[in-house]
């Protein structure tokens, strides 16, 4: 993962919803500082900000990562509807959670697939995960484990 692109890319996409990085900062409970730390290639947003921040910026988690804009702006439409689909057809309304929590959780599963592979090794997954968790190095390989284990699971 390329922080300085990904930076360069919250900076324009900032610019073209014409924010100022106080405006964004505000719209995500923030400092312009975190912002402006972002935008520099310092640090990434904390993950509890990448829907919020996709949100408000109009781009999708994919685009956050891959740091620019996707060649193919199907994909979002067609990823929302495999979500949907999805939760047509795995929600159970005994599960104890709303249809939109569910849904919520799903997307967020999906999210998490598609940032975990964007890393260049394993081990930067994993140390990635171990700051922001807070969680042991057994811990968040068992969990990198099992979300690259997922596609694998339903092809077979």
């Amino acid at each position: 993962m390329n922080q300085e692109k990904i930076g360069r890319f919250i900076a324009e996409s900032r610019r073209a919803k014409n924010y100022t990085q106080e405006e964004l900062a505000e719209k995500l409970g923030i400092t312009n500082k975190a912002v402006s730390k972002w935008e520099n290639g310092i640090c990434l947003p904390d993950s509890s900000l990448y829907q919020p921040l996709c949100q408000v910026l109009d781009i999708s988690i994919n685009e956050l990562f891959a740091g620019e804009r996707c060649k193919n702006e199907k994909d979002s439409e067609v990823n929302e509807y495999l979500i949907d689909l999805l939760v047509s057809r795995l929600y159970d309304s005994n599960c104890g959670i709303s249809y939109e929590e569910f849904r919520n959780y799903l997307f967020r599963i999906s999210e998490v697939t598609v940032f975990l592979s964007k890393f260049e090794t394993k081990e930067e997954a994993i140390h990635y995960l171990m700051k922001e968790t807070n969680c042991s190095f057994e811990e968040c390989l068992t969990a990198l484990d099992f979300y690259r284990n997922l596609g694998k699971k339903n092809k077979g």
